[in-house]
C-alpha cells in the first residue's frame, strides 16, 4: 500500500500523522500529506496531545482538505479536536464512537479571541491581476504594518513580494495555488484559483486580538475594500488566541460585519441594498462600484440571525 513520508501510519482510508508538540504548523510535509490524501481518496488525520495548538494556516488547511484533528487525552481516549466528539479507531481510521454526541462548547465572552478577516476578490478575464493587494490592505489597516513574508508552508521563508506571489500563482495556473502569509501578529492563507474565466483570490487572516482593534480601523478596511472586493467578512473567533487554535471546543466565529461588493449591489440594485436586514447598513464606494457594509453590533437579533437574514435577502444559501 502506498504511504506518505509524513504519515506515521497509512491505511486504505487514512494517512495518520502524529504531532505532540506545543505548536503544530502547516509544515511542508503536512501540506503535502493533505494533498496526497485527497488525491488518493483518503483522509489526513492529525493526532496531537490535549495541550497542542494548531496555527491558523494549518487549521484552515485541515478544513479545506476535509482532514481531521484527533486529540489523544492523557487517559488514552480520543476525541475530535474541534468538536470534542469522542472518537475510536476502527482499524482503518478514527470514527465517532457509537452513540457519541457533541458536547456543548465552553461559554466565551462575545467578541473574545482573535480577529478573523476573510476577503474574496474576483478578477474577470482581461482585468489586471493584483494578487496580494488584499493582504497588504488588510494587514496595514488592522495592524499599521504590512505583510512580512509568504511561502507554500510554515515557516514562510520568502520575504513579502507582490511580484513573487504573482509569478508563483501564474506558474501554477490553471491549478490552484495556496500560500501562507504572515505579518506582525497576523497569519493566514491566500488561495488563488480559476473559476470559469475569472481568477478568484481568497484571503483568510487571524489576529490580532479582536478587543485590541479599534472599530474605526475595521470601518476603514471596509471603505478601502468597497470598490474592489467581492466580499469581506470580519468576525471574532473565541477558540483562537495569538493565532493558535486550542483543542477546547468553542463556538464558531462571531460575525461583526460583512461587506458585499459592487457586483452584488449592481445585480440587485441600490434600493435593495439599502433594505439589507442588518443592525447598521452603509453604502460605500462611488459611482457604479458601490458596495454595502453591514454591521451586526446592535439590533434586536443575534449576529448569526442577522447574517442569515442578509443571505436570504440576496438569495444566497446560509453558509455560502
Amino acid at each position: 500500500m502506498s504511504g506518505h513520508p509524513g504519515a506515521d501510519s497509512t491505511t486504505s482510508e487514512a494517512f495518520v500523522a502524529e504531532q505532540f508538540r506545543a505548536v503544530v504548523p502547516a509544515s511542508t510535509w503536512l501540506v503535502d500529506a493533505a494533498r496526497n490524501a485527497v488525491e488518493s481518496g483518503r483522509v489526513l488525520q492529525l493526532v496531537t496531545g490535549t495541550r497542542s495548538g494548531l496555527t491558523y494556516p494549518l487549521e484552515s488547511l485541515i478544513t479545506d482538505a476535509r482532514a481531521g484533528w484527533v486529540v489523544r487525552e492523557d487517559s488514552g481516549a480520543y476525541r475530535d479536536g474541534f468538536l470534542g466528539l469522542a472518537l475510536a479507531w476502527n482499524g482503518v481510521r478514527f470514527v465517532p464512537e457509537p452513540g457519541a454526541t457533541i458536547p456543548a462548547p465552553r461559554k466565551y465572552s462575545p467578541g473574545s479571541g482573535d480577529l478573523e478577516v476573510r476577503i474574496t476578490t474576483s478578477y474577470p478575464a482581461g482585468e489586471p491581476l493584483r494578487l496580494g493587494r488584499s493582504t497588504e490592505l488588510a494587514m496595514r489597516t488592522l495592524t499599521g504594518a504590512g505583510p512580512v513574508g509568504w511561502g507554500v508552508a510554515e515557516p514562510a521563508t520568502e520575504p513579502w513580494s507582490i511580484s513573487g506571489i504573482s509569478t508563483h500563482c501564474l506558474l501554477r495556473a490553471p491549478r490552484p495555488a495556496s500560500l501562507v502569509v504572515v505579518g506582525e501578529g497576523v497569519t493566514g492563507r491566500l488561495q488563488v484559483s480559476q473559476v470559469d474565466d475569472d481568477v478568484v483570490e481568497e484571503l483568510r487572516l487571524s489576529g490580532p486580538a479582536a478587543g485590541s482593534v479599534d472599530t474605526r480601523r475595521i470601518e476603514d478596511l471596509a471603505a478601502e475594500c468597497a470598490g474592489t472586493v467581492t466580499r469581506l467578512v470580519v468576525a471574532a473567533h473565541p477558540g483562537r488566541t495569538h493565532g493558535l487554535r486550542t483543542s477546547v471546543p468553542a463556538p464558531p466565529a462571531l460575525p461583526y460585519g460583512v461587506l458585499f461588493g459592487h457586483e452584488l449591489v449592481s445585480a440587485f440594485g441600490v434600493a435593495h441594498a439599502r433594505r439589507t436586514p442588518a443592525a447598521r447598513v452603509k453604502l460605500l464606494g462611488t459611482g457604479s462600484r458601490k458596495a454595502v457594509w453591514c454591521r451586526f453590533d446592535g439590533g434586536t437579533s443575534a449576529p448569526f440571525e442577522q447574517l442569515t437574514d442578509i443571505l436570504h435577502h440576496y438569495g444566497k444559501p446560509v453558509g455560502s
